[in-house]
């Protein structure tokens, strides 16, 4: 593999690592002398469908919200669904990060959509919702829905639910899947 900045030869690491909560995870790292650096991991277990649902409230804020690059997080109030695609990545936070990341795409589209005064108001509904949920007036609710089982929320207060293929088949994937009977476990 050459190096896209200066066309060398790039070095490349792999492992494999069994991980608690996600099994195995591929460990990709690419570098070159150049100083260019590019790293990544995917989950390559497969588990269950799974669906968690929670009450974002001010009590339960720092609850741990682990999102791997196939989860989609749905807050049904706010009318938003953060889907994979090709490029998503699973991140770690919790219950008050998710609220920010979310905060965070609704300004953007707000200011992508200055123009359109309908657009506007809706997104200042969401961030007003976001404000009052954050400043412990009025809850949300999380869900996480994962067609390979690898994300989750850790807590007694999440209600989890096995989907049906069904359900499991129309949500988006946004990643590879990939083989670990390939890869020697770390």
């Amino acid at each position: 593999m050459d190096c896209p900045v200066c066309g060398k030869e790039l070095k490349v690491f792999t492992e494999v690592y069994d991980t608690p909560h996600f099994g195995d995870v591929f460990i990709l790292s690419v570098s070159c002398e150049c100083g260019f650096k590019h790293s990544d991991c995917f989950v390559v277990s497969i588990n269950e469908p799974v669906r968690y649902k929670i009450e974002i409230n001010s009590k339960n804020y720092f609850t741990k919200v682990v999102r791997s690059s196939s989860g989609t997080i749905r807050i049904p109030e706010l009318g938003v669904d953060m889907e994979p695609g090709p490029a998503s990545r699973g991140f770690i936070t919790n219950l008050e990060g998710v609220l920010y990341r979310i905060e965070e795409i609704v300004r953007m589209a707000r200011n992508w959509n200055k123009d359109d005064e309908e657009k506007v108001r809706r997104c200042d509904k969401i961030l007003e919702r976001i404000h009052n949920t954050l400043n412990g007036d009025g809850g949300l609710t999380l869900i996480i829905e994962d067609p390979l089982g690898n994300s989750f929320i850790d807590s007694e207060e999440a209600v989890k639910e096995v989907l049906t293929k069904e359900e499991a088949s129309k949500l988006k994937r946004g990643i590879y899947i990939i083989d670990s009977s390939n890869f020697e476990k770390v």
